[in-house]
């Protein structure tokens, strides 16, 4: 179930695998979120692919009792990866691509021995 106002980051690295950007997000009231990147050349990526130089991380909760992020959908401390959509526009002089991230899920902080 999407969390509305749950913040998550978005790092993406260079060519040479430095950060070049880390920008953060707070979801709307759907649970979801949209960002804009201020890279302009798909050659400024590691590897030159977005989806390979960029990862999305669960930050903060609004919930209070549900406020430890999981890694439900990635295995390294990276966060998970994007994906294209195939969502292309083109728009003042340049291309636009829309990536995802799949799910990001918080778990409650103390959970209960099931028997």
């Amino acid at each position: 179930m999407p969390l509305p106002k749950a913040e998550v980051s978005v790092t993406c690295h260079d060519a040479k695998n430095h950060v070049m950007e880390c920008k953060r997000a707070i979801a709307d009231e759907s649970g979801y979120f949209q960002m804009e990147l201020g890279v302009t050349k798909v050659s400024d990526f590691f590897m030159g692919d977005p989806s390979k130089a960029c990862h999305v991380r669960l930050q903060a909760s609004p919930e209070f009792k549900c406020n430890n992020p999981t890694n439900i959908n990635y295995s390294s401390i990276e966060g998970a990866s994007l994906r294209d959509e195939g969502k292309r526009w083109t728009g003042e002089g340049y291309d636009n691509v829309m990536y995802a991230a799949g799910p990001l899920a918080f778990r409650p902080a103390i959970c209960p021995p099931k028997h």
